[in-house]
């Protein structure tokens, strides 16, 4: 509202006048408290959300509640993606049947490109889909007794 006023104004007046060019000024340095407070607000609601802290909904404008929702669900992503991860840990050793270029892994380590008859150690996930198409044939890897 007060910074509407101040355009309304503004395009009121001559901005050559002193007036005009104080209304200018005023407009230009509450544009940037206005940015400097969103920033501000949007780091503590990066903090809450990182913290798991509640956020009330009340607390917040429109933009905001826009912007929580959708770090919130970054957040899951990133949860999801990490426990999947954590299964990909696992790897097994696979012998290529046809030619494969290069693949992303479940872990997003580049993989390959491969040669029909290579050996590699893929993420679990990605070996049973490779297997699955016919690519790769999973090799029994059997410990050594001393």
């Amino acid at each position: 509202m007060y910074l509407k006023g101040l355009t309304d104004e503004l395009s009121n007046t001559d901005s050559h006048t002193i007036q005009g060019r104080l209304l200018v000024r005023e407009k230009e340095i509450t544009e940037r408290l206005l940015d400097e407070l969103k920033k501000t607000r949007l780091e503590k609601i990066l903090l809450a959300a990182e913290n798991r802290i509640p956020i009330q909904p009340a607390d917040l404008t429109e933009e905001e509640i826009v912007a929580v929702n959708d770090i919130q669900q970054s957040l899951a992503s990133l949860g999801q993606l990490k426990s999947q991860s954590n299964l990909s840990d696992e790897l097994i050793v696979v012998r290529f049947l046809q030619d494969i270029p290069e693949i992303v892994g479940v872990d997003l380590i580049a993989y390959g490109p491969f040669k029909k008859e290579d050996i590699a150690s893929l993420p679990t996930a990605n070996a049973h889909a490779l297997e699955r198409q016919g690519a790769v044939r999973a090799i029994e890897v059997k410990e050594r007794k001393s």
